[in-house]
């Protein structure tokens, strides 16, 4: 008897087209760029971008966000280029979403949603999975209206307290039912990070921080030896990783990679991910990656700076280090980076242009806290050479 065949099916990749607004204080060159970074979003959640507008507006539409002109302009979009989903470079309020929906037929989300989208397909750890988790549902409380607006039954009724709730209180409580239990097992999760904390506090922590696809993991791995995953998709990792590194005379030290930044990151994902920020907060010495060859490195280096103002609540001692020079059609733009940042680092990662300078650097700023660091550690850095499983994987 021949084997039974079990056809395969594929789900087809959405087709989405972008849509962004500039306002008289918004260059249309930014927004640009702005659309450019939202279409590398759309592709790492797995569409297509088949197409993008920018609107030029004096004020934004209360309903639609947009005007009544480029809704029917999009209309017309969808049906010419089988568009099924459209993205807004911009946090809709649900009643815009909704309107926006109801006039185009077809799926509409933000930019906040499709950030949320790719941590939830990143999300591989189990504090990190409930961390996007928490995240989802803070953006979908006060949207759930949008999904149940087709709904007018009551729920309850004989047997049930007072005249019974609607489908959307229903929802809403049994998200903060989710919400509270989600915040208790995280809280279990953060003791026993915080106890894994507590044994590496006597060890000199250099982190890695910079806007998502900067190279930050590619640098530790060539930093460190480690073999962790390189990606060219934004958000590859969400996870912070540590490695110990053996300075020039020999002493060891943590090197630390974090989730990378990106422009508006929203609020609710920052607290989220407190517990994994908590290595930002927590760092002895700041390594700012930036991709130099990103003709908006400047616009990432604000977005990260403003994230880590928030988190740090201070300055803190920050080596600035330009990654992918390699990559550079103009090597002139390292002039114009240097001469404002000063004792910045310029490197490739991936060919090791300029690793050597920068582990100088790095050390040196190492050796001058060695004196802190003894003091606590009653004067011995003699750890062992390999790290516990429980270390190597936080």
């Amino acid at each position: 008897m021949r084997p039974l065949q079990v056809p395969t099916s594929k789900i087809p990749a959405e087709k989405a087209y972008l849509v962004g607004v500039t306002l008289p204080t918004v260059r249309r060159e930014s927004e640009l760029a702005n659309l450019a970074e939202l279409g590398a979003l759309a592709r790492t959640a797995g569409a297509v971008v088949v197409g993008q507008t920018i609107q030029n507006r004096t004020r934004i539409d209360g309903a639609t966000y947009i005007g009544k002109g480029k809704i029917e302009e999009l209309a017309r979009v969808i049906h010419d280029k089988g568009v099924n989903l459209v993205i807004f470079d911009a946090d809709l309020a649900p009643a815009q979403a909704r309107n926006i929906e109801n006039q185009l037929d077809v799926n509409v989300i933000d930019r906040t949603e499709l950030i949320l989208d790719i941590f939830a397909r990143r999300a591989r750890t189990r504090q990190a999975k409930i961390q996007v988790e928490m995240a989802q549902l803070t953006y979908a409380l006060p949207r759930l209206r949008r999904l149940w607006e087709h709904l007018s039954r009551q729920a309850g009724g004989i047997g049930t307290r007072g005249p019974g709730e609607t489908q959307i209180e229903v929802d809403r409580r049994k998200a903060r039912d989710r919400m509270g239990h989600l915040t208790r097992e995280l809280g279990a999760i953060h003791r026993g990070v915080e106890e894994r904390r507590k044994r590496r506090k006597s060890l000199f922590n250099a982190t890695l921080v910079g806007y998502t696809n900067a190279g930050k993991s590619t640098l530790l791995n060539s930093l460190a030896g480690s073999s962790i995953l390189e990606s060219p998709f934004l958000f590859s990792t969400l996870d912070s990783t540590t490695r110990r590194v053996k300075s020039s005379s020999g002493r060891m030290f943590l090197l630390t990679d974090t989730i990378g930044f990106i422009r508006h990151l929203p609020p609710h994902l920052v607290a989220s991910f407190r517990a994994t920020l908590l290595d930002v907060e927590e760092a002895d010495l700041i390594l700012h990656v930036v991709d130099l060859s990103n003709p908006g490195f400047k616009g990432h280096i604000e977005a990260v700076n403003e994230v880590l103002n928030d988190l740090l609540g201070g300055p803190r001692s920050t080596i600035m280090i330009f990654n992918k020079v390699d990559v550079l059609e103009d090597r002139g733009v390292t002039k114009v980076a240097a001469s404002e940042y000063q004792d910045a680092q310029f490197i490739s990662a991936r060919t090791g242009e300029g690793l050597d300078a920068l582990r100088r650097a790095v050390y040196g700023a190492f050796e001058a806290s060695v004196g802190k660091f003894r003091r606590q550690r009653e004067g011995t850095f003699e750890i062992a050479e390999k790290p516990s499983s429980e270390e190597e994987m936080q």
